[in-house]
């Protein structure tokens, strides 16, 4: 019998999620939540919600202008605080042709650019998932730097 990569793949997480409720973690993987996360391919197939919704796009291929206006949102909305993340956007700002960018106008929006053919809307993110993307923005900012 022939199954498609995605049911098969919905199968297999559905088996984790089960079997998540009583162990606290899978040996050589850790927790479920960590063995969800090589799962990529599945983002689509719930919305976003859930623990499905721990698929977060990889930042690396973000623009600079991008992460400094998604680090802008994310300060503003009080997903991040502290001097790490004030420092960083100020770093990155200062930085030429920076807040000129389309890219950067996007980020203040909630709107991650990775070079895919629809951005990521933090707006669309739920519960803690806004503040562990802000934290991968945070990190790459660092990096930017």
């Amino acid at each position: 019998m022939r199954y498609s990569n995605g049911l098969f793949a919905g199968l297999v997480a559905a088996a984790l999620v089960a079997s998540s409720a009583d162990a606290q973690s899978i040996p050589g993987v850790g927790s479920a939540g960590n063995a969800m996360s090589g799962m990529s391919g599945m983002s689509g197939m719930t919305g976003g919600t859930g623990i499905m919704g721990s698929m977060l796009p990889n930042v690396s291929s973000a623009s600079t202008g991008n992460v400094a206006g998604v680090l802008s949102y994310c300060v503003q909305n009080n997903y991040l605080s502290g001097s790490s993340a004030t420092s960083a956007l100020s770093s990155l700002t200062g930085k030429q042709d920076v807040t000129s960018s389309s890219d950067y106008a996007a980020g203040q929006q909630g709107q991650l650019l990775t070079g895919g053919s629809n951005p990521l809307s933090l707006s669309s993110l739920k519960g803690q998932m806004k503040q562990k993307l802000c934290s991968m923005i945070l990190n790459r900012a660092q990096n930017l730097l």
